[in-house]
C-alpha cells in the first residue's frame, strides 16, 4: 500500500482549513445557526414579560411590571450623561466598528495570565446586541460561540445605525435594576425626574450600575454604589471629560432622592418588593423579559389577617382606647396629600408597625407586613429596622444559663440592684412596677420579666457565654458586654429575632427565612429554586424549658393577651417593652410556626405614657393566630434529655408520688437533678457558681437602657 507523500498531507491539510475556514465563515454571516436577527426592528425593542408571584395555593400576588419605559432622544441629554457612560463602559466607542479589538487582545492575554475569566471586553454596541435579543444572544450562555454571534449583530448594528443612533438606543434600552429599563426610567425611579435634568453625580451613578446593576443598586448596596460611582468621575476627569473639582463636587452629593416608583401591588407590597429586590439580584433581567411565574413562602390568608389585625390595632392605639396618645394620627395618603403626617428623610411622623410571619420548620415566610402605609414610605421595617429588643432578649439569657447548669427551680434574687458605673454615676434598673421579691425561680423570673433577677442571672453565667449564644441563635450583629445587654440594649431586626425564636418552636433548629419555593418559565420548567436550610444552634432539652416556661408565660404571665384574645391553641412567647414605651414587642410561636410583632415610630418616642406591651401586642399576636393560625397542633413533647419531676417548693419528687395540690410538674436536664424518691430531694446549686460583680462596670450600650417587660 501506497504512503502518502508530504506534499498530499500538506495538500489535505490545507484543504480542510480552506472548508473550517468556509464553514467559519457562514456561521459568522449567520451567526450561527439560527441565523442573525432582524437589528433593523432594534428600535422597536421593548421587553415587558412581567413576571407574575403567586402565593403558595396559587393566588396571585402581583405582577413585577417594569417601572414605564419612554424612549427620550440623545439630544435630550446633558452631555454628561452620554460622555459617562461612554467613559466606563467603551472608552474608544467612537473609533471602532462594533468590536475594540485592542481591548479584545488585552482581556485575552489577562484571562489566560490568571488561567480564568477575569475581564470581558463587550463594547457598546455588544452590549446593545445582547440587550436587544436576549432569546437568541442569552447573557447566561458564557460560550466562544454565544461570544462570536454577539461580536456579529455588534457588526449588523454598526452598518445599520449611526454611532449616535447606537449610542441612544443603548441609552434607552439598558437595565439598571428596580424593573427600570432605560435612561428615562431610571431617571424617574431613582431621582424623581426625568433624564433631562440627570446631575453628573446622579449620571455617574447609573453609568457606574450598567456592569451590575443589582449588586451596584444604591438602595441594595449604598457602599458599593458609592465606591462605583467615584470610579466613574475619576475616570471621566482622567479622561478630561470633567475637572477634578467638578468630579469632588459631584462625590459629595447624596445618591438617591426618591424611594421609588414600581408598584408592588395591593397585597403584601413590602414581601412584592423583597422578592423584586431578591430575584433582580439572582435572575436579573430575565425577570421582566422571560414570562417567568414566582411561586412564593407567602400565605396570602395569613397576610390578609397580619395587615388588618395591624390596621385595626394601631388604630385601637391611636383612638386612646389603652390610655392617652399625643402623636398625629395616621391619615391615608390619597385623603392628606403630602401633609405633614407623611414620609420625610427620617420616615413617618406616624405610628407604625410590622409582623411578620414564619413557617418555624422550613423558615417559609407565610406574612410580612414591613409598615402602615407603601405608597408612603417603602421602607421595610420588618426586615431593615434596628431597635433594641427591650425584654425579647431575655430567653436568650435563660438559654444560656440552662446550657450551664441552671434549672427552673433554682432561686434567684430579685431585690432592688444598683451598679457603679464610675466616674460618680450609678445604673439602678427596676423591675416594672417597682415589684421586687426577696427571691423568685428562675421560671418565674422570665414568665413575670423581672429585670433584676435577669441582670445578676447575665452577670452569674458570664456575659461572654449570653452573648455567645444569642449570636448562635442568629442575632448577627455585635453585642455588648454590659449588663444592660441582659434587659435587651442592643439592636437587631424582627426578621433576626423572629428567626432566632423559631429555634425554640422546633427544640434547637433555626431556619434561614425564605422569600421564594422556585421560579417557573413559561412552559413549567424550574429556572431557579430556593432550597429550606436550617441549623441546629440549640440543645433540644435546653430549647423545650425555655419553650415551657414561655408557654407559661403566655398561659399566666407577661404574654397572657394571646389567650385574652381567645387563642387556645399550643403557643409560647415573651413581650418587650423599650424605655418610656417607644418601642412594643411581642414574639411568640407554636410547635410550627413563629411570628413577630414590632410596634413603635421611626423616630423613637414614647407611644402611650405608662403603657407597656404586655396589654397591647400579645392580644394583637393571639388575634392574628386566631384567624390565620395553625388548627390543631400537638403540644411540645419533651425530648428524651428531659424529665418530667414532681415539685414542692425546692423539693423534688417521683412523677408517681402522691402529693398534696401545691405540688407540680417541673421540666429538667438529665443530669441537673438528684434520683428522686417520694421522700423528696433538695436541688443541690448550679454548676456554674455565682460570683460578686466588680464594683465598676462599662455603661449601658444604649441611650435608654431597657426597663420593662
Amino acid at each position: 500500500m501506497q504512503r502518502p507523500t508530504g506534499k498530499r498531507i500538506i495538500f489535505g491539510l490545507a484543504l480542510l482549513l480552506l472548508l473550517a475556514l468556509g464553514v467559519a465563515r457562514v456561521l459568522w454571516e449567520r451567526c450561527g445557526l439560527g441565523g442573525c436577527p432582524a437589528v433593523d426592528r432594534l428600535d422597536r425593542y421593548v421587553p415587558d414579560r412581567a413576571a407574575k408571584i403567586v402565593d403558595r395555593h396559587g393566588v396571585e400576588l402581583a405582577r413585577l411590571h417594569l417601572v414605564p419605559r419612554e424612549l427620550v432622544p440623545l439630544d435630550s441629554l446633558p452631555p454628561h450623561v452620554p460622555q459617562a457612560f461612554v467613559a466606563i463602559e467603551d472608552q474608544r466607542f467612537w473609533q471602532h466598528h462594533g468590536i475594540d479589538w485592542r481591548r479584545a487582545m488585552g482581556a485575552a492575554i489577562r484571562n489566560l495570565r490568571s488561567l480564568r475569566v477575569r475581564e470581558g471586553f463587550s463594547t457598546i454596541t455588544m452590549q446593545l446586541a445582547r440587550n436587544a435579543f436576549p432569546d437568541r444572544l442569552p447573557y447566561t450562555q458564557r460560550t466562544i460561540a454565544r461570544k462570536l454571534a454577539e461580536m456579529r449583530v455588534a457588526r449588523s448594528i454598526e452598518e445599520r445605525y449611526t454611532k449616535r443612533e447606537i449610542l441612544e438606543l443603548y441609552l434607552n434600552g439598558i437595565y439598571f435594576g428596580s424593573g427600570a429599563w432605560g435612561i428615562e426610567a431610571a431617571a424617574r425611579e431613582y431621582f424623581g425626574k426625568p433624564a433631562s435634568r440627570l446631575t453628573l453625580a446622579e449620571a455617574a451613578l447609573l453609568a457606574g450600575m450598567v456592569t451590575a446593576p443589582n449588586g451596584l443598586n444604591p438602595r441594595v448596596n449604598p457602599e458599593l454604589a458609592y465606591r462605583r460611582r467615584w470610579v466613574v468621575l475619576h475616570v471621566m476627569w482622567r479622561q478630561g471629560l470633567i475637572t477634578e473639582a467638578e468630579a469632588n463636587i459631584a462625590d459629595d452629593a447624596p445618591l438617591i432622592t426618591l424611594e421609588g416608583s414600581a408598584e408592588a401591588g395591593d397585597l403584601a407590597p413590602y414581601y412584592v418588593e423583597e422578592i423584586r429586590h431578591l430575584l433582580d439580584r439572582e435572575i436579573g433581567e430575565a425577570l421582566y423579559t422571560e414570562g417567568y411565574t414566582v411561586h412564593a413562602t407567602l400565605d396570602a390568608g395569613v397576610q390578609r389577617a397580619a395587615e388588618a389585625e395591624l390596621r385595626d390595632r394601631l388604630a385601637a392605639i391611636e383612638a386612646g382606647r389603652f390610655g392617652r396618645y399625643e402623636h398625629p394620627a395616621y391619615v391615608p395618603r390619597a385623603e392628606r396629600g403630602a401633609g405633614p403626617a407623611g414620609a420625610d428623610s427620617t420616615g413617618t411622623g406616624y405610628l407604625q408597625g410590622a409582623v411578620l410571619v414564619l413557617d418555624a420548620r422550613t423558615g417559609d415566610v407565610l406574612a410580612m407586613v414591613g409598615g402602615r402605609d407603601f405608597s408612603d414610605s417603602r421602607f421595610n421595617r420588618a426586615v431593615l429596622a434596628r431597635r433594641p429588643p427591650a425584654s425579647t432578649f431575655k430567653p436568650f439569657v435563660y438559654a444560656a444559663a440552662i446550657e450551664h447548669g441552671y434549672t427552673p427551680i433554682h432561686m434567684l434574687d430579685d431585690s432592688p440592684i444598683r451598679r457603679n458605673l464610675g466616674g460618680g454615676r450609678t445604673w439602678a434598673p427596676r423591675n416594672m412596677g417597682g415589684r421586687y421579691a426577696d427571691a423568685i425561680t428562675l421560671r418565674d423570673a422570665l414568665v413575670l420579666s423581672s429585670n433584676t433577677a435577669t441582670i445578676r442571672l447575665a452577670e452569674a453565667v458570664g456575659l461572654d457565654r449570653v452573648v455567645a449564644t444569642a449570636q448562635r441563635m442568629g442575632l448577627r450583629r455585635p453585642l455588648p458586654r454590659v449588663p444592660a445587654l441582659a434587659l435587651g440594649a442592643a439592636e437587631t431586626t424582627l426578621l433576626e429575632l423572629t428567626a432566632a425564636y423559631a429555634a425554640f418552636a422546633t427544640l434547637g433548629r433555626r431556619p434561614d427565612p425564605r422569600l421564594v419555593l422556585r421560579v417557573e418559565d413559561s412552559s413549567g420548567r424550574v429556572v431557579w429554586r430556593q432550597e429550606a436550610t436550617s441549623q441546629e444552634v440549640l440543645d433540644p432539652g435546653v430549647a423545650f424549658l425555655i419553650t415551657d416556661i414561655l408557654r407559661d408565660a403566655v398561659d399566666r404571665g407577661t404574654g397572657a393577651g394571646v389567650r385574652a384574645a381567645g387563642y387556645r391553641g399550643p403557643a409560647a412567647g415573651k413581650t418587650g417593652t423599650t424605655n418610656d414605651a417607644t418601642d412594643y414587642w411581642f414574639i411568640g410561636f407554636t410547635p410550627t410556626r413563629v411570628a413577630g410583632i414590632w410596634i413603635g415610630f421611626d423616630r423613637p418616642q414614647p407611644i402611650v405614657e405608662d403603657v407597656t406591651s404586655e396589654g397591647v401586642v400579645p392580644a394583637l399576636w393571639g388575634r392574628i393566630m386566631r384567624r390565620a393560625g395553625p388548627r390543631d397542633e400537638a403540644p411540645w413533647v419533651p425530648p428524651p434529655s428531659v424529665v418530667a419531676l414532681r415539685v414542692d417548693g425546692r423539693r423534688v419528687y417521683a412523677p408517681e408520688c402522691r402529693l398534696d395540690d401545691a405540688a407540680r410538674t417541673e421540666y429538667f436536664l438529665v443530669g441537673t437533678v438528684p434520683a428522686s424518691d417520694c421522700t423528696g430531694s433538695e436541688l443541690p446549686a448550679p454548676s456554674v457558681p455565682v460570683t460578686p460583680p466588680p464594683r465598676a462596670i462599662p455603661a449601658p450600650a444604649a441611650d435608654h437602657p431597657p426597663q420593662d417587660r
